[in-house]
């Protein structure tokens, strides 16, 4: 068995304890989230509500000796569908916790940044999915601790840190002025009206939703848009769209209104 550490730090937590309530609703917070993921490392779909399959399992384990830190031992009873072992396990919930927080986790293991490239819906709904518990998981963030860490118990590599910063973009958006930009399309879903776009001036995706109110061809042109991203050959695509932002400004995600090919302009 391999196992994480959840540490709290700052205000109550440096005097060896915090806020029962607070510290009992991240704890479960956390342990939500991480179900979820292993859910989807086992079987390969994503799952927002009990039951879940047991073949990945996180165990309570108490505090850590001499410190308020509590260990969680993974166990994992089988193959997983999607091929990891617990390291790739850990690294899947790395870049999913951090995506769902604003950030694009670096050092992650090929096979993952494989998965993140070949399933990116996937990860789109898996982030979706675990961000009711994250923002559980922020639950005394601010009032009995200031941070919270996970990471690995064996070599204490960080796999991702709550603070005041990650549960500002968590909780709060704002609805910013619309926008018109060049994109790739790097993933859609049809029936969900969803997907992501490259940003090029933000070197990395974004998640968006197609409004219902959206110019007719919009979704014939994603179409197009993905199939040519899918088969490596140049594909802008011009998208108007409604910004919707973190409060420090941070693009979180776009409602796209419009999409228009422009793969053979200047």
């Amino acid at each position: 068995m391999d196992g994480l550490t959840i540490i709290f730090r700052g205000r109550d937590a440096d005097r060896g304890h915090v806020e029962a309530f607070a510290g009992i609703e991240s704890a479960a917070g956390i342990a939500r989230a991480l179900t979820l993921i292993g859910h989807y490392a086992a079987t390969g779909s994503v799952r927002h509500r009990f039951p879940f399959d047991e073949t990945v399992q996180f165990y309570l384990e108490g505090t850590e000796q001499g410190s308020f830190n509590w260990k969680l031992t993974v166990t994992i009873a089988g193959s997983l569908a999607l091929g990891l072992a617990t390291n790739g396990l850990y690294d899947l919930g790395k870049l999913a916790i951090g995506r769902a927080i604003g950030e694009e986790p670096t050092g992650i293991s090929q096979q993952v940044d494989a998965i993140n490239k070949d399933r990116s819906g996937d990860i789109d709904a898996l982030v979706e999915a675990i961000e009711p518990a994250l923002k559980k998981a922020h639950y005394g963030i601010g009032e009995t601790m200031n941070e919270i860490v996970i990471e690995e118990t064996r070599t204490r590599r960080v796999l991702v840190k709550f603070d005041s910063a990650s549960k500002r973009y968590l909780k709060d958006s704002v609805e910013a002025d619309d926008d018109v930009q060049d994109v790739a399309i790097s993933a859609l879903n049809v029936n969900d009206r969803t997907g992501r776009a490259y940003f090029l001036d933000l070197n990395r995706t974004i998640p968006f939703r197609v409004s219902r109110d959206a110019d007719p061809s919009t979704m014939t042109v994603l179409s197009a848009g993905i199939n040519r991203y899918a088969n490596k050959l140049p594909a802008p695509i011009r998208l108007t769209f409604a910004r919707v932002e973190a409060v420090d400004g941070r693009l979180k995600r776009i409602i796209i209104l419009k999409a228009e090919d422009v793969s053979d302009s200047e």
